[in-house]
């Protein structure tokens, strides 16, 4: 279920529903804390899309925690070389760079 609401998120962002899309991926993250933990790798991703769409809605400062959230769990469950992490660590640094830090 948390699969396919994400996946609605992703296509409502893609039209270019943002308000939609977060409510979608909301609902995911809240299914996967709870089914499957919060320190869980797909729990991160739902983190990391969450930030996307407040990035791209302009709040850099919320997409910046939702990033760094993603980033610690992916730290903690798939060590600081995965690919995955490598991406947070990217999308940090654009919201920090879009920010001007």
């Amino acid at each position: 279920t948390a699969t396919s609401i994400n996946n609605i998120g992703l296509v409502m962002q893609d039209k270019g529903d943002l308000d939609g899309a977060l409510v979608m991926y909301k609902k995911a993250l809240a299914i996967q804390e709870k089914t499957l933990g919060k320190q869980s790798p797909v729990t991160a991703s739902s983190y990391n899309n969450i930030a996307s769409v407040m990035k791209q809605k302009g709040d850099l400062d919320g997409a910046l925690v939702m990033y760094k959230k993603a980033l610690a769990i992916q730290e903690k469950t798939l060590g600081k070389q995965s690919p995955s992490t490598a991406t947070s660590y990217n999308n940090i640094g654009l919201v920090m760079k879009q920010k001007g830090d």
